[in-house]
């Protein structure tokens, strides 16, 4: 039943009476018609509070949906009034969900990092449940489905709802590197290789709807020029963990993303940043065995490392001027003769 309080502490107070006899729902339900009135449009102390209990009952319920329903609102409301709340809200959320997650998946026994479940985001189904029960599943296999794969559900529709949250406002920057970075780190750490993927093309459509933009006409439109720096940086994360995962084709994908991302922005990337780019892109053509590009990158290595202003360490340049020297002299002379492996693998 909807209900309409005139003031936002009417509407937490009605909710702490609900938690109190257990009916969590209701008292959702009654916070999130806070959020959604009109009449609570200006920002306030309070209204910070109601997203916090809300956001801490969707964790409780893990109602994953519902979370990102409420931020939208929120994020009407004090987008242009007090932006550091959603930067304040947003990080509790994701601190909270980490700890609650990590300690679920924690006290769980006999459970690895690599979950069975192939995909996060498909809701399990009758047949499923059917068949999981009729097959008759041992303890860690009961245990990773009912408390480990919802946690990880959770997790990552957190951190995709936080992403969309964030993607069009220049302000939070910072959050939205770091958010995509933990993301980064979820997938590498329970080989979510599905949800890497799904977690590159999401990242590639915000940086498509803000490369429409270039720099000048970016500042002309109120939007910061380093936003594509930003995406830029988000970039090179995103190459590590997809060669973590190994999957090549999403390392290629992004390092055409860093390229046409260089070309815009008309500025050279640190020299770490490009050590760490040939690195990776020898990886890529190392496993689709074209041998002399793979050379020419071991090649770059050396030159970059030789120009840091930091004095490389002698063993290391040798190391890699080494192997650039073999990885040159297997190259086969003609381009014809490393076709046998084909493109990368479909990682």
């Amino acid at each position: 039943m909807s209900h309409h309080f005139a003031k936002p502490e009417n509407a937490l107070k009605r909710a702490e009476e609900l938690l109190h006899v257990g009916q969590q729902t209701a008292a959702l339900d009654s916070l999130h018609d806070v959020l959604s009135s009109k009449r609570h449009r200006t920002w306030t102390p309070v209204i910070e509070q109601v997203i916090t209990k809300y956001l801490d009952i969707c964790i409780t319920l893990k109602k994953g949906r519902m979370a990102k329903d409420g931020l939208i609102q929120y994020r009407i409301i004090c987008q242009q009034i007090n932006v550091g709340s959603l930067d304040d809200v947003l990080r509790a959320l994701m601190a909270k969900v980490d700890a609650a997650a990590s300690g679920a998946i924690g006290d769980a026994e006999g459970v690895t990092q690599s979950i069975a479940v192939s995909d996060l985001d498909a809701d399990e189904t009758p047949e499923s449940i059917l068949l999981s029960a009729m097959t008759g599943d041992d303890s860690a296999t009961r245990t990773e489905r009912e408390t480990v794969t919802p946690w990880l559900k959770f997790m990552w529709e957190t951190y995709r709802t936080v992403l969309e949250i964030l993607r069009s406002n220049n302000k939070l920057e910072g959050l939205y590197a770091e958010t995509a970075s933990k993301a980064f780190a979820f997938c590498v750490k329970y080989k979510r290789a599905t949800e890497m993927r799904r977690l590159c093309e999401l990242l590639r459509n915000h940086l498509s709807a803000l490369s429409k933009y270039q720099p000048r006409e970016a500042q002309a439109a109120g939007l910061p020029a380093d936003g594509l720096s930003m995406h830029l940086e988000v970039r090179y994360s995103q190459l590590n963990a997809a060669a973590d995962l190994e999957l090549w084709q999403e390392c290629y994908r992004t390092i055409e993303d860093i390229h046409a991302l260089s070309l815009t922005l008309k500025k050279p990337p640190k020299t770490s940043m490009q050590l760490n780019y040939y690195l990776k892109l020898s990886q890529v053509f190392l496993v689709s065995d074209n041998l002399l590009l793979h050379a020419y990158c071991l090649m770059r290595l050396v030159t970059l490392t030789r120009s840091k202003k930091a004095a490389p360490d002698s063993a290391e340049l040798r190391s890699l001027a080494t192997a650039a020297l073999l990885a040159a002299a297997v190259a086969p002379l003609s381009p014809h003769a490393a076709q046998a492996g084909g493109p990368p693998g479909a990682g």
